[in-house]
């Protein structure tokens, strides 16, 4: 059986993490999802896939302000990674700082979205990136 691609989320705020997993999960999604708090975590984690031949994440969601790498340099580091480069990233942040925004689509982040608050606000998230599209839904 093929393993198959899993969803990585980086956000060290354990309740906003929580409501990310629920929110994936009343969408439909089937997908594992990978969560670490710690930027250099989730590095380290995507290229010991690599190293594995593992299949690349489907989806990635980086909180721009976290320990370790900051989620602007995991995404940096991800589009510089010939295997990696392709994933859709979607930064995440509580606040929509214009600096942070420009360089992340700089770097090549896929969406930029400012958390909302609740769990309401996630799915609503989620259906504006159109998820549905980029993830294997779960059978009818």
């Amino acid at each position: 059986m093929l393993e198959q691609a899993p969803i990585v989320v980086l956000e060290d705020d354990r309740a906003i993490a929580q409501s990310i997993g629920r929110a994936l999960a009343s969408a439909r999604v089937v997908n594992e999802i990978e969560f670490f708090g710690d930027g250099a975590q989730v590095w380290a984690r995507l290229v010991q896939r690599d190293a594995d031949r593992a299949p690349a994440p489907v989806l990635v969601f980086l909180d721009v302000h976290v320990p370790g790498f900051s989620g602007l340099q995991v995404l940096e580091r991800i589009r510089a990674h010939p295997r990696l480069a392709p994933v859709p990233v979607v930064m995440l942040s509580a606040s929509g700082d214009e600096h942070d925004i420009e360089r992340a689509y700089a770097l090549g982040a896929t969406a930029y979205l400012v958390k909302p608050a609740g769990i309401h606000g996630l799915r609503d998230m989620l259906a504006e990136l159109e998820l549905r599209v980029l993830l294997l839904p779960s059978a009818p």
